[in-house]
């Protein structure tokens, strides 16, 4: 059997430590796909907290030298889908010493640059993300499953969770974590009920302080992984399962122990892939997509592929898409042109199918979840707040043209037409909204109160009695009920 191809040898003088760590090119690939496909998706989940950013003129940055220069909406939003596209495409492996320093500096200046989420766990992904810079993420040339990569920076990645751990588990020696009562308010449900029918608070707490200080000293060691990555998975998923997560850090915190498990199961699931690639005959179709014409047929595949991905921007309902995707378009002919001058037709192709994916999923999330539509509400939200009656009426139009089956735009929108004596409009927003929600009272409740203002107490009793049959426990309707009554004797 001969030994396993290496990529690069490490020089004598080098450290070993640092220069001398290799992992298989299936672990990376492996870490790669996970980490950085759960990063674009938690790029495009933060685009509704978009609003918040630069509210009111107001900026408090982690870095004073940036209060002047932090994100406002729009380059919030801007960033994030520029962040979003630039991991999709670190996932595919494609121009990844392009896309991920880029994707770097822009998380970095979003959660350095403001303190509207100063959670503790942007300063790790973000240390992560400069040492993935240094990462060989792309196929070296002619690399299997087995072929080991040297990787420093790999190590120095393993060294950041185990100071982070290290650290997590000093921020816990103090009475109000070690006697249970933080870690008693953090959980709910089933979990709960788990820890108070056998250890107790207390000693899960403690538990929890011995496993981040077992993983600080084993998660950046081969020998230990055995140990670390059973302990932090489990871990991790018990922050899944009780929600504690922030966004989809502890999700992320799992895809990160890709780097963790031992070599030997991704080798082993590397063969597992191999047969099943070969039982389903796909290595004939990659041989054939390999082999597929590179001359006028591959452009007209590109343009078609282009053309879709631009059309699939152009009817995502996020603010911003369309311009972001022009702009990744136009890079990304530029790119294949200049791929296909060199000889490297593969890597035209996989830019291609990248940037095609990159976009469409944009399309997928947006459909796929309220996103886009609490971007809106947010804005028009704060904006209200804040007193920008007008902003808040144009975001608020836009959620109720874009998301007409949504009854909280429709209620804030009536709300405000009415606020500013538009009756009619104002009136026919809150009947949408009444429709649209037939189980709750506020949009009758708005009603009623602005009838009665008019003088028309009778129509108020009246609309108020609507929301009582909707919501009859509501304290709002019964009060408003009880004062109409009350004005009729």
């Amino acid at each position: 059997m001969t030994p396993p191809s290496r990529t690069s040898s490490p020089a004598p003088a080098s450290p070993a430590f640092w220069f001398g760590f290799e992992v298989p090119w299936a672990k990376l690939v492996a870490a790669r796909v996970l980490v950085f496909g759960l990063l674009a998706l938690d790029a495009l989940m933060q685009l509704r907290h978009a609003p918040r950013y630069g509210a009111g003129g107001f900026n408090v940055a982690q870095l004073r030298w940036l209060d002047d220069l932090g994100p406002v909406r729009s380059s919030f939003a801007i960033a994030q889908l520029v962040n979003a596209y630039a991991f999709t495409l670190v996932m595919f492996g494609v121009a990844t010493r392009i896309a991920l320093p880029i994707a770097t500096a822009l998380y970095a200046w979003l959660y350095f640059g403001s303190q509207l989420d100063s959670y503790q766990h942007h300063y790790l992904v973000a240390m992560v993300l400069v040492a993935a810079c240094f990462v060989p993420w792309q196929r070296p040339t002619d690399a299997t499953a087995t072929t080991r990569v040297a990787s420093w920076a790999v190590r120095l990645i393993l060294v950041e969770l185990g100071v982070m751990y290290l650290w997590a588990a000093i921020s816990k020696l103090d009475p109000a974590w070690l006697d249970g009562r933080t870690l008693a308010g953090q959980f709910g449900g089933p979990m709960r009920k788990l820890i108070e029918a056998t250890v107790g608070w207390s000693a899960a707490s403690v538990i929890v302080v011995i496993t981040e200080l077992a993983l600080a000293c084993t998660v950046w060691i081969k020998r230990t992984a055995w140990l670390a990555a059973p302990l932090g998975l489990a871990l991790h998923l018990g922050i899944v399962v009780t929600g504690l997560e922030i966004g989809l850090f502890a999700w992320i915190m799992l895809a990160l122990y890709a780097l963790v498990i031992p070599d030997g199961v991704w080798l082993a699931l590397a063969r597992i892939a191999a047969a099943a690639i070969r039982v389903l005959r796909l290595d004939r179709v990659a041989a054939r997509v390999r082999s597929a014409p590179t001359g006028v047929l591959a452009w007209i595949a590109a343009a078609f592929a282009c053309t879709g991905a631009l059309v699939c921007a152009g009817v995502c309902r996020f603010e911003f898409t369309l311009a972001v995707a022009i702009a990744a378009t136009i890079a990304v002919v530029g790119g294949t042109l200049i791929a296909r001058a060199l000889g490297r037709s593969r890597a035209a192709t996989a830019l291609i199918i990248a940037h095609a994916f990159a976009l469409a999923a944009w399309l997928v999330v947006d459909r796929g979840s309220t996103l886009a539509f609490d971007y809106y509400r947010f804005w028009g939200g704060t904006a209200r707040r804040l007193g920008d009656v007008a902003t808040a009426e144009r975001a608020y139009q836009i959620a109720t043209a874009e998301f007409p089956d949504e009854p909280s735009g429709h209620f804030q929108l009536g709300r405000l037409l009415l606020g500013r004596n538009d009756g009619d409009a104002g009136l026919a927003e809150l009947h949408a909204a009444q429709r649209l929600d037939r189980d709750h009272a506020r949009a009758f409740v708005a009603e009623a109160r602005w009838l009665a203002a008019h003088g028309q107490r009778d129509a108020a009793l009246a609309k108020a009695r609507e929301g009582w049959s909707a919501e009859p426990d509501d304290k709002d309707v019964n009060e408003l009920i009880g004062m109409l009554m009350a004005g009729r004797r």
